[in-house]
């Protein structure tokens, strides 16, 4: 059975995070698919379905993309965990992972402006959530090491969490079963998760009358207010802290007929700052505004109207989200809340493949357009043949209101996607970052 996990997306949200078949064509350039490395800035990949408590319970996360880290106490080199099936999330910034995985480290606390310890609060697309207390460790991915990194340690409890940081939902994504993973590492286009601009949003020297939220708290007791973190102690992008190759991250999976058991790709760490992370000539870069761009689909534009205020229905390239979504210009049928593969009303069940294309363009000009297919969920979930995988590259479904085409994971098979850090050094004769390219 799959878990279904249709929209797995931080909210695109102006003071806070940014935004969780057939081979994809038309995508142009130099950037292919290489094979993994074992070099330092590189992390294993691997689309397999999910942590084995849930693939043993019957459950499939498709179109996932899952990394493993270390995480340690600051300083130490002995007082350590390793965590693996983290969800590789280009569409939010942060590592986030579970009080149950991470308590025998007695890792400290981040503490706000009032020099009272910081809560972090995320929420998502479809409404869930996750809370928990900002903490400091030094995190090991691959070769890689992020010193003295904030992160978010997911809370185990469903008490005491304001309401403005649930916003009416009771989905907290508080344990492996709910979430699908056992953790986030958001690898995104900003530094923290309080993204504008760089986090200043949410510092103390912001100007701002009241903190934004949700975003940061700190509590008495059960009772939680919303507070200024400065920027130096904000649940951060890991990438960032890196000696070098921090300026943004590279993820290459193979590409993907129709469906496949499980799939072994990398993510590269730095672009142009190795042999390994090159820029080939040929690849197209888009920059953004509000960690968007626009794409048109059938006479439909979905980008930001408002760089102001961040208003408008941005597109966006997000391998946290595991299917492509969009918002149903074309009438393609919705899947049913009672099919046999379970409820599957967020993908789409055409009856036949449709093959169609749109049209990306960044501020900066670049336009591409790029052919994709949309599949019926419901019979890749339950055909022989396809039942039991881990990635399909025509799953597709609905987007909610207000919200343009999510270029989700299925986009990532065959095609290098670089993600540029904002703030970070880019390679020479590129525009200043943040951008994506492919």
């Amino acid at each position: 059975m799959h878990k279904l996990f249709p929209l797995i997306m931080l909210s695109c949200v102006l003071f806070v995070a940014g935004c969780s078949g057939t081979t994809i064509s038309g995508s142009g350039g130099g950037s292919q698919p290489t094979t993994p490395s074992s070099a330092s800035n590189i992390l294993a990949l691997t689309v397999d379905g999910g942590p084995a408590t849930a693939r043993q319970s019957g459950y499939i996360y498709s179109n996932a993309a899952f990394a493993t880290a270390t995480i340690c106490a600051p300083g130490s080199t002995t007082n350590c965990v390793t965590i693996d099936h983290l969800l590789v999330d280009t569409g939010s910034t942060g590592l986030r992972v579970f009080e149950s995985e991470v308590a025998s480290l007695n890792l400290p606390a981040v503490n706000a402006s009032t020099s009272s310890p910081a809560y972090d609060c995320v929420n998502f697309v479809d409404a869930s959530f996750l809370w928990g207390p900002v903490e400091q460790a030094d995190v090991t991915l691959s070769g890689e090491v992020a010193s003295k990194l904030s992160l978010q340690v997911i809370s185990s409890s469903s008490t005491g969490i304001p309401s403005s940081c649930a916003n009416g939902s009771t989905q907290n994504n508080n344990s492996a079963a709910s979430l699908g993973a056992n953790g986030i590492l958001g690898v995104g286009l900003e530094k923290t998760d309080c993204d504008s601009p760089g986090g200043s949003a949410c510092d103390p020297g912001s100007g701002l009358q009241s903190p934004p939220y949700p975003a940061y708290y700190t509590c008495s007791g059960s009772s939680c207010s919303p507070a200024f973190v400065s920027v130096a102690n904000q649940v951060t992008n890991p990438a960032v802290l890196f000696p070098t190759d921090n300026n943004g991250v590279i993820i290459e999976l193979p590409s993907v007929n129709v469906s496949a058991a499980t799939l072994n790709g990398s993510l590269v760490f730095g672009i142009g700052t190795e042999s390994n992370n090159q820029l080939p000539s040929g690849t197209h870069v888009f920059t953004v505004a509000c960690d968007a761009f626009t794409t048109t689909l059938s006479g439909h534009t979905f980008g930001i109207t408002d760089p102001s205020t961040c208003a408008g229905q941005g597109s966006f390239i997000d391998s946290g989200s595991n299917g492509l979504f969009f918002p149903n210009v074309t009438s393609i049928p919705v899947c049913s809340s009672s099919s046999p593969a379970g409820n599957i009303s967020g993908f789409y069940c055409p009856t036949s493949t449709e093959n169609l294309s749109a049209t990306n363009l960044g501020v900066n000009g670049t336009t591409q357009a790029t052919a994709f297919a949309v599949g019926n969920a419901e019979d890749l979930f339950t055909g022989s043949g396809t039942e039991n995988s881990a990635a399909y590259s025509t799953l597709a479904g609905p987007n909610p209101s207000g919200v343009g085409f999510d270029w989700g994971l299925p986009f990532f098979y065959g095609v290098n996607v670089y993600s540029a850090i904002a703030g970070q050094k880019v390679p020479s004769g590129q525009p200043a970052a943040p951008w994506w390219a492919y």
